[in-house]
């Protein structure tokens, strides 16, 4: 007869490897939900070497007109990817509704050896807001969108509160719809989001349940996912996919050949890989799927791309000049203040952009972007009928330092135009 001992060694060898089971399915769940930070320490390596101080960018044009300024462009664009670190940087500029200088230099993707192009396409990330502004534009001058109406009229699923709010707060950030925030999914942030989304209206589902932040109009919280509300009444009203109706109303009639959705799940043709950088040294960024955020940092694009888009905020050829008005009007809230930020619809706008030291004060609208692995810079200076795009396949928590690079190209050819205009014909 088998004593009680030997009788429960069967058992204590199934609860081992229960619970060796359960660990692995725990530690498995517990690595995706924190992949991001368990994996930041592995994988960096050294970054390229920069070419010589004396050698010409990858790629550049050059307006012949404009000839004499270009190697100073072209110089402070190599010196600015060192100081960034960034494995490639690309910028154009355009005066007067024409492209003046352009300039790419360093890798589009280091394994491969692959140079940058000046079509090398980039994360857009926030500065996708501007181009969805102009895409609602499109739609208010065809009479088809209201946006001082509820959100439910064109979305009459959405639950309340969030179909009371209007498209002009959804796009103004003063909805009190949420930003990003902590989620069940894989990873646990959902600025880092895995999952592919159909539709934008289908991306809403994320936080189309959460309680808004104030009442609608009565303050200012910048949020990623009011642009997408935004976003999903644009779809709902053309009757079309957001990224369809982008490249019928916006990229084909302005020629932006580089602009379009950044699709996880294709190879899409230019798409510049995508980094971090830290100390000279380099990884890849985390892999995400950035059709939760189409319409507020889900667009890619190349500098001259944006050049085009810019160019259609200084004249009548996209947008009426009522509707462009519209765009660039900061929002107030409801008690007749200003918004901190001089916030519009999808467009930051300053009457006090300082250059050279503070020495000229110009208006200046803009919209930059930080994304995974990709940050953009994005401006207009109507005084000098300026347009600047600047790109790099970097990562930045912050603009300020991409934001002085793009500021000295700026000065470059303000000061070239100011001396134009002084000298007598």
């Amino acid at each position: 007869m088998p004593s009680a001992e030997s009788a429960a060694s069967p058992r204590r060898s199934v609860l081992r490897w229960f619970l060796l089971a359960a660990f692995m399915v725990l530690a498995y769940v517990g690595f995706r939900l924190f992949e991001p930070v368990l994996v930041w320490n592995i994988g960096w390596r050294e970054l390229p070497p920069s070419k010589p101080s004396d050698a010409s960018p990858d790629a550049q044009f050059i307006d012949q007109a404009w000839r004499e300024v270009a190697p100073q462009a072209a110089q402070r664009l190599r010196e600015a990817q060192a100081r960034m670190q960034a494995p490639a940087i690309s910028a154009a500029i355009a005066i007067d509704g024409n492209r003046v200088w352009a300039g790419a230099v360093g890798f589009a993707d280091i394994a491969a050896n692959q140079r940058i192009t000046l079509d090398s396409r980039f994360r857009l990330g926030s500065t996708s807001k501007a181009v969805t502004a102009v895409a609602l534009g499109t739609l208010l001058d065809a009479g088809r969108l209201d946006i001082d109406l509820p959100v439910g009229r064109y979305l009459p699923d959405l639950p309340e509160p969030l179909a009371a709010v209007t498209t002009r707060q959804a796009i103004s950030h003063t909805a009190g719809v949420r930003n990003y925030g902590l989620c069940l999914c894989f990873p646990v942030w959902e600025h880092l989001n895995r999952r592919h989304f159909t539709s934008v209206r289908d991306a809403l589902r994320v936080f189309e349940n959460d309680p808004l932040q104030f009442p609608p109009g009565t303050g200012f919280a910048y949020s990623s996912y009011g642009a997408n509300v935004a976003g999903a009444v644009i779809e709902a009203a053309a009757a079309t996919p957001f990224l369809e109706y982008l490249d019928r109303a916006v990229f084909e009639p302005l020629e932006m050949h580089g602009g379009g959705g950044d699709l996880a799940d294709a190879d899409v043709p230019g798409r510049v890989a995508f980094y971090e950088t830290k100390e000279r040294r380099y990884k890849s960024a985390f892999a995400v799927d950035n059709s939760i955020r189409w319409p507020s940092g889900g667009l890619i694009a190349a500098p001259s791309d944006m050049l085009l888009l810019g160019n259609a905020m200084l004249d009548d050829r996209l947008l009426s000049g009522a509707t462009r008005k519209l765009l660039l009007t900061p929002q107030l809230l409801a008690d007749g203040s200003a918004n901190p930020q001089g916030y519009a619809l999808g467009w930051r706008v300053s009457n006090e952009k300082k250059l050279f030291d503070g020495s000229v004060i110009t208006r200046m609208y803009s919209h930059h972007g930080t994304a995974v692995g990709s940050t953009s810079y994005f401006a207009v200076y109507p005084e000098f009928g300026l347009v600047i795009s600047l790109m790099m396949n970097k990562g930045q928590e912050e603009i300020a330092a991409l934001a002085s690079e793009a500021d000295a190209l700026v000065e470059i050819y303000v000061a070239e135009r100011r001396r134009r205009s002084q000298t007598p014909p």
